[in-house]
């Protein structure tokens, strides 16, 4: 009987405001003598206080709910099953409350998956005891590493079938899916899948390489398939406020040439942000970004992907390696760059 009472409740109300003028918003309610009685202002007004009401709490549940799916997504994408952190959902939930989360939840991910490194590390806590330093020890694949304490934890690349393994992956080009042409804030975050073309990030770059010693591998291969590599013993560059500057290039061995030693010192240089040496701007000149100097025709491995002979682009545009493909025209077919702590004692 008292759902029959409600019903007629609400179908009276209904019938209200169906033949009444009325502004919900405002509760201003104007009111005749043919509808004051059949109709109260009480009625209008807490139908209209439990309508804002719901749609306050149907906009929050939206909002939860797209937090949770970003997450999902980003942990799917990583790779590996992961523990994510999951709390009573309060009003204002975001994606940060992860970080005090008190229970923990299993998420399967998709091995075949890819994650941009663009994507800072996603702030939940984990069951695992605690977050690799770097890549030593770790999976082959994509591991979630925290070089320091007082940093928020990201996605690398780890390689452990390479010389040993141990490797965190900085740059990885092999088919030109990826532009490498790109404005200092890319360079800075990073872009690319991790598991395909990609470049890391200047910012984590520096993370990684200021927290503990580091070794520089860089593998090149030309067209005919020729490889080539150059190791570096301490490797290691500044930060944002210095530009993101090379600051440290150790002793060099390989069969690439040591071509990167005209580089050290050097500031890093995209097309919106000049800080090369030179009176032209190298990265605009090249069309690409790096560590340039004085001079724009050096090394330039973050230069135009070009698959083939005839379309060579001129003027020291294509991927280069100085010693090992000079240009003016021409490009490396492949062009990888991996860092890993210099105490590892492998080679």
């Amino acid at each position: 009987m008292s759902q029959m009472l409600q019903l007629d409740a609400l179908v009276t109300m209904l019938a209200c405001l169906t033949t009444t003028q009325n502004d919900l918003g405002s509760q201003m309610i104007p009111l005749t003598n043919s509808t004051t009685e059949s109709c109260p202002l009480s009625t209008f007004s807490g139908l209209t206080t439990r309508i804002q009401t719901l749609s306050t709490e149907i906009a929050s549940f939206k909002e939860k709910i797209s937090d949770l799916q970003e997450q999902l997504v980003d942990l799917r994408r990583s790779g590996a099953p992961r523990i994510i952190s999951t709390p009573a959902v309060p009003r204002g939930f975001s994606s940060r409350i992860y970080e005090a989360a008190p229970r923990t939840l299993a998420v399967a991910a998709s091995p075949s998956a890819a994650i941009l490194p663009g994507k800072v590390g996603l702030e939940v806590l984990t069951s695992e005891p605690s977050t690799p330093l770097n890549c030593l020890k770790q999976q082959h694949g994509v591991v979630r590493i925290r070089p320091r304490a007082n940093i928020d934890p990201f996605f690398v690349f780890c390689d452990q079938k390479t010389r040993g393994g141990g490797w965190t992956v900085v740059v990885n080009r092999f088919d030109g899916s990826e532009d490498f042409n790109r404005k200092w804030a890319d360079y800075k975050i990073g872009f690319g899948p991790l598991t395909a073309e990609f470049f890391l990030g200047l910012e984590k770059l520096h993370q990684i390489s200021s927290s503990e010693d580091c070794e520089l591998l860089v593998q090149l291969e030309n067209r005919k398939q020729e490889p080539r590599y150059a190791i570096y013993d301490h490797f290691s560059i500044g930060g944002e406020s210095e530009q993101y500057r090379l600051n440290v290039l150790g002793k060099y061995q390989g069969d690439a040439s040591d071509a990167l030693r005209q580089h050290t010192g050097k500031k890093f240089s995209t097309f919106d942000k000049d800080n090369d040496e030179s009176e032209s701007n190298c990265a605009v000149a090249q069309s690409a970004a790096f560590w340039y100097g004085n001079s724009c025709t050096l090394s330039n491995p973050f230069g135009l992907y070009q698959r083939l002979l005839e379309r060579d682009v001129d003027s020291f545009k294509g991927i280069l390696w100085r010693g090992f493909l000079d240009g003016p025209k021409g490009s490396l077919k492949r062009v990888r760059m991996l860092l890993r702590p210099r105490s590892t004692g492998k080679s």
